[in-house]
């Protein structure tokens, strides 16, 4: 870096280059000028062409491109005809390839991404330095990068483009001082390069540490320096949640649920956009007390006031019974019969049995199979459609859904992999609706004998419905149905291993159905009880998880 460079610096105007005591490095004028970097040249801009420039204000080449950016490890990136590469300090490209979008060179390492989409990182040749393409990547630092795989989870590599730790999280940053911030559905913490945490907190947000302490926001708003054990070394803030509202707040979640579930049973919300009048003749309620009503909706965020109009959200949008993924009858369902069950939830505790009886309830009443399945399917809609992507199912397999509804994964599936026969089994009384072409329905006992043999046996959302011993008995089935060489997937909400996450969906499970969420340790331990291998965990960003399981030998 020359002594004439390391004096210049940007105009506050931002078209050209002072000198340290003030004095204009030349008389050219630009639209846009960068920093000078080694070895000695500053990416300028004028009349929508990009060049860079020497320090007396002389052009560097006489190539011309859209945009320029500054050197590093001797080269920069540039853009020409909508298309990004680097170039030398003569203005030369370093490679033929061409990306849609390039980074700076760092170690002699740069991130790239392909006209596909897809991001990897070159040398300075412009060779890839790995098979291996992501969703996203960033820089090398300390030997590590983070890069984003195709659902969405982010982990870290080494420059071989190996796994350094094969611990994925939904958000992640580089290592500094030989620690990452990570993110998981729990929140922020600290990891180590092994991919383990520090410490069992989670925060709302954590900085990175700054000589052996870092500054993290707690869930309630507080502020608080750690050591590299989690322990508080001092508060700089107070919380700004009030936990005594916050509580409160807890303990009229029922306002919500019976809010809702009244919305969704006035068929108030179908009606929308509607103004007072309109809604006071429609529904039949009192002029004054409608106005109430609509007031704890516009609270909940479901809908808002236009004018003199009400309309629903975004998310009021999902009560809509005519919408794709309508959650109209879940209120009705969660404020009705699953509510009186939680009433049993004391005894429970203490050892009293759990009626499992509810999805005979559901079969032999016809409306509430058409509400609680309908409420299944949306649900299912939203959170398989990006898990089913990730399945190992090939041409020609046999395909079957265990309790799978009216089939709304058997759908998806069927959609995604055509060139396969995907059997729906569940109920008589559920299967007989057949609501999707292309899906074969097959009345079936979960608990008997299952009438098929597949390559592929799905368990979506099932074995959390049952307690260990009936699981046991599901999988024994299941050995029997499964082809030689065929794989069983089970879709399941795994439980972390540290932390409190997804202890109210497991308590639901004990006061409703007797059955309980499980940690992938658990799970593991039962289907090697039964003869079954886990031979790949793939977590999404969803809730759902699947568990490869196959056959041991």
């Amino acid at each position: 870096m020359s002594a004439a460079m390391d004096d210049l610096k940007v105009s506050p105007c931002g078209t050209h280059h002072l000198r340290s005591d003030g004095r204009k490095a030349y008389q050219r004028r630009f639209d846009q000028v960068l920093p000078f970097h080694a070895p000695g040249l500053a990416p300028v801009k004028l009349t929508h062409t990009a060049w860079h420039i020497r320090p007396d204000g002389t052009d560097a080449y006489k190539a011309r491109f859209d945009e320029t950016f500054g050197f590093y490890c001797g080269v920069a990136a540039v853009v020409s005809d909508g298309l990004w590469f680097h170039i030398d300090s003569e203005g030369n490209p370093l490679y033929e390839s061409r990306y849609a979008f390039v980074g700076n060179f760092q170690n002699d390492v740069c991130v790239v991404c392909d006209v596909e989409g897809s991001y990897y990182h070159i040398d300075l040749s412009g060779k890839p330095l790995y098979s291996s393409k992501w969703s996203y990547c960033g820089d090398f630092r300390e030997g590590a990068a983070v890069v984003q795989g195709r659902v969405g989870l982010s982990s870290h590599i080494d420059f071989s483009g190996e796994l350094i730790h094969g611990q994925w999280f939904l958000d992640l940053d580089v290592f500094h001082k030989g620690y990452a911030r990570a993110r998981s559905n729990e929140g922020w913490h600290h990891i180590s390069k092994a991919g383990t945490p520090l410490y069992p907190a989670r925060y709302a947000n954590v900085e990175p540490f700054y000589n052996g302490c870092s500054r993290v926001e707690t869930g309630d708003g507080a502020l608080r320096v750690i050591n590299e054990k989690g322990e508080t070394l001092r508060t700089l803030r107070r919380p700004t949640i009030d936990d005594f509202a916050e509580l409160s707040a807890d303990m009229v979640g029922y306002w919500r649920t019976m809010a809702l579930k009244t919305a969704s049973q006035s068929g108030l919300l179908d009606q929308l956009p509607a103004n007072q009048q309109q809604l006071t003749k429609s529904t039949g309620m009192v002029s004054e007390r409608l106005v109430r009503f609509l007031r704890a909706l516009g609270e909940l965020g479901v809908i808002q006031l236009e004018r003199d109009e009400y309309v629903l959200t975004k998310k009021g949008q999902y009560l809509r019974s005519d919408h794709p993924k309508t959650l109209a009858s879940a209120p009705k369902e969660y404020g009705g019969d699953l509510l009186r069950r939680w009433e049993r939830l004391p005894a429970i505790l203490k050892g009293a049995d759990v009626d499992q009886d509810i999805f005979d309830e559901v079969s032999n009443d016809e409306e509430r199979v058409k509400a609680h399945h309908e409420m299944l399917a949306s649900y299912a809609l939203h959170d398989y459609a990006p898990v089913v992507p990730l399945l190992n199912i090939n041409a020609g397999d046999v395909v079957f859904d265990a309790a799978g509804g009216t089939g709304t994964l058997s759908w998806l599936v069927k959609r995604r992999f055509p060139e396969t026969d995907v059997y729906c089994g569940d109920k008589a009384e559920i299967t007989r609706h057949q609501l999707y072409d292309g899906v074969h329905y097959l009345p079936f006992d979960l608990f008997e004998p299952w009438p098929i043999c597949a390559d592929k046996l799905l368990l979506a959302r099932v074995l959390h419905d049952w307690n260990d011993e009936q699981v046991a008995l599901i999988f024994e089935h299941a050995k029997a149905a499964l082809r030689p060489g065929g794989e069983l997937l089970v879709l399941e909400m795994i439980l972390p291993t540290l932390g409190f996450g997804g202890g109210l969906c497991d308590l639901h499970l004990l006061a409703v159905t007797g059955g309980q969420e499980r940690s992938e340790d658990h799970y593991s331990d039962l289907l090697h009880n039964a003869g079954f291998d886990v031979v790949e965990t793939i977590r999404g960003a969803s809730l759902v998880s699947v568990l490869r399981c196959r056959l041991k030998p």
